[in-house]
């Protein structure tokens, strides 16, 4: 089924924090009076509170209309503490691309998914496991005259997921309409999950790693282990703890 995604990224303003968090609640609690056609509504917040990135993702144009309906109304006391930067991606018509971006300013459409592992309906309930995933986001700039290669290893990378890994849980792709640059963004449930993927793509991740140019960004619920092991890892940094979602 159609699924819309959205990456939002607020830069919280000096000494705003506390009434930042208390707004962001505001939208948690809104959007939790009706969670059907919501599949994704995760915050997570930098340890110094200056920085916030949201990840969403709706059932299609009627779960995220669904979704505002009921959040829309919080949203401008939330940007009155921070300015905000929000990139949608999947089956998200360009009508709402600019109606979003003509209410809320800076918004922009990034490229439709051309391979996941959400495509069912959402549950329309919170996980009972919420707030104990590890999502990643990653950005690949692809080396011209190898974006055929890219979608095959690609296409590789999501056979072995759907094979032999039932804890990662989103293995989402998305391309851009000029075909050089491929955002995915994955969600573990937990953090064997995470090593378990690692193993299992690591040799054509390799292959990929030659012919992009790639920034890998971790949230959630990383071991600490995990992130001192990161801290070396060129283009690989851990951003922000999550502090409220559904997923």
């Amino acid at each position: 089924m159609d699924k819309c995604f959205g990456i939002a990224r607020f830069a919280i303003k000096p000494g705003e924090a506390p009434q930042f968090m208390e707004r962001a609640r505001e939208c948690m609690r809104a959007a939790e009076v009706d969670l059907a056609g919501t599949q994704a509504y995760e915050w997570f917040v930098s340890a110094d509170a200056s920085q916030c990135v949201v990840i969403e993702a709706y059932d299609g144009v009627e779960g995220m209309a669904h979704h505002s309906r009921h959040v829309g109304k919080t949203i401008p006391a939330l940007l009155a503490h921070a300015a905000s930067e929000v990139v949608l991606l999947g089956d998200v018509p360009d009508s709402v691309v600019q109606r979003m971006a003509g209410k809320f300013g800076g918004v922009d459409f990034f490229g439709p998914r051309f391979q996941g592992r959400l495509t069912g309906p959402a549950p329309g309930t919170a996980a009972p496991e919420a707030g104990g995933k590890i999502f990643a986001i990653a950005r690949f700039t692809i080396e011209p005259g190898k974006l055929d290669e890219f979608r095959s290893l690609a296409a590789h990378c999501m056979a072995g997921v759907e094979a032999s890994e039932p804890g990662t849980i989103g293995y989402e792709w998305f391309l851009d309409r000029d075909g050089r640059h491929c955002v995915t963004l994955d969600v573990y449930r937990d953090a064997a999950a995470l090593r378990a993927h690692m193993a299992n793509t690591g040799p054509t991740m390799e292959k990929i790693l030659r012919i992009v140019k790639s920034e890998v960004e971790l949230y959630g619920a990383m071991p600490a282990e995990m992130v001192s092991q990161l801290k070396g890892s060129l283009g690989v940094r851990f951003v922000a703890p999550q502090c409220q979602g559904v997923l």
